[in-house]
């Protein structure tokens, strides 16, 4: 897969605005003024990264139900143990994966149409789920523990694709979209003929990241195909940011 990194780069907010209302700043000299009166130039850059996916995160399940609650766990406990063998023997180790959930529940009887008064729901037999969570850098094993999972008796997989380290990409992301405000802001006080004095407030608005959509497959649907590893493809995670700087500016007239 080409792996690109391709930039979104826009202004949204740009504003040249007067207020009566005062309000205090410290000063060089340390006395307060009032940046309300401040002729501010505010501009909002924003960056949008896209990072190939580099972790893949598998959620597998195995559901068992029976009349007897040893029955039912003593099958789930069978199949999940057949299921870790078989992803281990694709190629993961016992770092990169451990219990996600594990539940028993009894299941109930539903009620008829035309229930008398009296009827009661009454336990019929008991749901056993246990599931594992993995999590791995081996894009690569995808498919193939999908088709392990499948192949050892998982009923339920879920397939997902994150970043290992986010922070790293949105560090990035908040820089670029620092750098954008500032260019934006130099070239609109350019274009207004006023120039930028001081920066008086950056905020950063928001970072964060989106996942691929997520590939989802369900174990009992697969088991009558043929068994072979599903083609997957990791995708990108799309890394988001936007910053907005507040500036002091001069118009040229005061020069």
């Amino acid at each position: 897969m080409k792996r690109t990194l391709r930039h979104a780069l826009w202004a949204c907010t740009t504003c040249l605005a007067l207020s009566a209302a005062p309000a205090a700043w410290a000063s060089e000299a340390g006395q307060p003024e009032a940046i309300d009166n401040i002729p501010k130039l505010t501009v909002r850059g924003a960056a949008e990264l896209h990072k190939p996916a580099d972790r893949l995160l598998l959620h597998v399940g195995v559901v068992t139900e029976d009349p007897a609650a040893t029955t039912a766990l003593q099958e789930n406990s069978r199949r999940m143990e057949a299921v870790i063998n078989a992803l281990e023997k694709a190629g993961l180790s016992e770092q990169e994966y451990e219990t996600g959930r594990f539940s028993v529940r009894p299941v109930y009887s539903r009620r008829p149409r035309n229930a008398s008064p009296e009827w009661h729901p009454q336990i019929t037999g008991y749901e056993v789920t246990n599931s594992l969570s993995v999590r791995t850098k081996k894009l690569e094993l995808a498919g193939r523990l999908i088709e392990a999972a499948n192949g050892a008796g998982a009923n339920s997989i879920d397939v997902n694709f994150d970043l290992a380290d986010p922070r790293t990409h949105r560090a990035e992301a908040i820089a670029t979209a620092t750098a954008n405000a500032k260019a934006d802001g130099a070239t609109l006080a350019q274009s207004a003929g006023v120039r930028l004095i001081r920066m008086l407030l950056i905020n950063l608005d928001q970072a964060g990241w989106r996942p691929p959509v997520p590939r989802r497959s369900r174990g009992m649907a697969m088991a009558e195909s043929a068994a072979v590893a599903p083609p997957i493809r990791p995708g990108e995670v799309t890394v988001t940011a936007a910053v907005t700087i507040v500036y002091e500016i001069e118009g040229a007239e005061d020069d």
